[in-house]
Order: structure tokens, then C-alpha cells, then sequence
């Protein structure tokens, strides 16, 4: 859970690109079609007969760690957010389904914030990633959010801002 000041507003709030649940799709598929591609080579090996209830308590667990994965997954891209206020940037990193690491810091310790679009795709469905530098040694980026061009302006405004104050 994020601490807001009284007078602090939320400006924006990103997550991944939908496109960095192409590949975790990709491994669900692949978990939920092999039992069935693998099938016909366990019945060539045991009759039907021989497997019965043992199969279907199999493939049942199978599913299930699939199912959990699909979660794990989902946790993963859902709850990695970049929030930013008018006042401070903040970086919520799930790393699995207990861990999560929130970084922060203010605005006017921002001195760079660059945007890089990786490859083809990136330039297509508009996505890229976020490296911002701050006044100290620390590196802050977040990487596929769409429209990385909206967080940069926004942050370079609100920088410029703190600045004057």
C-alpha cells in the first residue's frame, strides 16, 4: 500500500504493456496443451484400463500447478505499477506472489529520465522502457510500459516544477 502526503495527487499510474503477457501465455498454452499431445504416447505404452483413476489424479494436479502458474503470472504483471505524483515517483516491483519491493523518491531529485523503445514491436504497439537518473547513485527503471513518452513529459514537468518551488 502507498503513503500519500495530504496534499500530494496521483498524475499517473502505468503498468507493463499488455505485450509482456505474450510470453507467459506462450508457456500456459504449451502447459495446458502437453497432456494432451502427450497422451496418445502413454496409451501406446498402458492401456487405458491399466492408468485409469491415476491419469485423471495426474492430469488434476497438472492443471492445478498450471492454474497457480497462471496466477503467478498474473500477479506478476498486474501488480508492477510506476506511480507518479505530483511530488514523488514511486516503483512497485512484484517478484513473485509474496515479495515486492516499493521504491521512491521526490521529484526534484530527478536529472534525466530516458525513454527507450527496444525493438520493432516496441515501435508498433508503443511501448518501451523508463530509465530515470536522480541527484545520488540511484538508477530507477521500469521496463515495457506503453507510451513511455506520456511518464517522461509528465516527469520532467513535475520536476521542473519542484524545481521553482
Amino acid at each position: 500500500m502507498l503513503n500519500l502526503d495530504p496534499e500530494e495527487k496521483v498524475v499517473l499510474i502505468m503498468h507493463h504493456h499488455w505485450i509482456a503477457l505474450l510470453m507467459p501465455v506462450f508457456v500456459l498454452v504449451i502447459f495446458v496443451v502437453a497432456p494432451w499431445v502427450l497422451l496418445p504416447f502413454i496409451l501406446n505404452t498402458y492401456p487405458m484400463a491399466e492408468l485409469g483413476q491415476l491419469y485423471y489424479f495426474i492430469l488434476s494436479i497438472w492443471y492445478l500447478i498450471t492454474l497457480l502458474l497462471a496466477l503467478s503470472f498474473w500477479i506478476d504483471y498486474y501488480l508492477d505499477a510506476l506511480v507518479i505524483t505530483d511530488k514523488r515517483i514511486m516503483y512497485v516491483n512484484q517478484s513473485g506472489l509474496f515479495r515486492h519491493i516499493v521504491s521512491e523518491f521526490r521529484m526534484e531529485r530527478v536529472q534525466d529520465v530516458t525513454i527507450e523503445v527496444p525493438n520493432f514491436l516496441g515501435t508498433i504497439f508503443h511501448f518501451g522502457n523508463i530509465n530515470i537518473q536522480t541527484a545520488g547513485e540511484v538508477n530507477f527503471s521500469i521496463n515495457e510500459v506503453p507510451r513511455p513518452h506520456i511518464a517522461r513529459d509528465l516527469i520532467l514537468k513535475h520536476a521542473k516544477l519542484t524545481d521553482k518551488v
